[in-house]
């Protein structure tokens, strides 16, 4: 935890050092929601595709249900949010794409706690169906989030430094992506949830829900730095008035350096 921490300040503090303040707080907000979305898919694979020697409540996924079925899903979930989205948010400002999406997800990632509880057997309610739902509602939700971040990041790029900024920022969410997945794994750690596909692990699942509550929660810290980090601009207009060429205009670096020179 403590190297996801180290590792998140260095790129943090790299960018509000050298890149302007327009481009800084948007890639910082995104890192930041990316890194909290905590990756628990490890967990949730056994959880799905344990037999029942190993996790006798179920629900005994297939890999092939698990790979192919929640697969597919995924994709057509992705590709209606691609298509909708644009017609739903154009004309909407990206804090409140975000601020929707972020609390729809939430939700979305809250209707799983259910099925790791076991209510949905209860319920009588077939695991796969109750699955396959929940994944197409969240994979929509996140096709619209994700909508915004490219359109903005198009708007936050300088003439002539495109491929620049493009490989600064994939980076930078790249890695917000793999310290999602080491916070996830701490979290689960944690918690005690370290199944490994072993005869009789029922118990090792037991605060998987607690897991999943805190992995749904988290991502809506970032509402409130809204305000201070996202712009509160259409996905129309532009978002760099000034040296529209120069990625470091304004940087803590550059006043720093103008301050010196100007002292000297």
């Amino acid at each position: 935890m403590c190297l996801a921490l180290t590792m998140a300040a260095l790129v943090l503090g790299g960018f509000a050092l050298f890149i302007r303040p327009e481009i800084t707080c948007p890639v910082a907000f995104y890192f930041l929601l990316g890194m909290l979305s905590f990756n628990l898919d490890g967990a949730l694979f056994y959880f799905y595709t344990d037999t029942a020697d190993e996790f006798p409540p179920g629900p005994h996924f297939t890999a092939y249900f698990y790979t192919t079925g929640i697969g597919v899903v995924t994709f057509i979930g992705i590709m209606t949010g691609f298509l909708t989205g644009d017609i739903i948010f154009k004309s909407w400002s990206y804090r409140s794409v975000l601020a929707v999406t972020i609390v729809l997800r939430c939700l979305t990632q809250l209707a799983m706690i259910p099925v790791l509880l076991r209510w949905t057997v209860r319920l009588g309610i077939p695991d796969s169906l109750w699955v396959l739902t929940v994944t197409m509602a969240d994979t929509i939700v996140f096709a619209w989030r994700w909508i915004p971040k490219q359109v903005m990041g198009a708007h936050l790029t300088p003439h002539g430094m495109e491929t620049t900024m493009l490989g600064l920022t994939a980076g930078a969410f790249n890695v917000a992506m793999i310290l999602s997945s080491y916070c996830g794994a701490y979290l689960l750690n944690s918690y005690g949830v370290v199944p490994a596909g072993r005869p009789h692990e029922t118990a090792v699942f037991s605060n998987l829900w607690k897991v999943q509550l805190i992995a749904a929660l988290a991502p809506c810290a970032m509402l409130f730095l809204l305000r201070p980090l996202v712009p509160s601009s259409t996905q129309t207009e532009a978002l760099i008035n000034e040296r529209r060429e120069s990625a470091t205009h304004n940087s803590v670096y550059e006043r720093m350096k103008v301050s010196l020179w100007g002292a000297s």
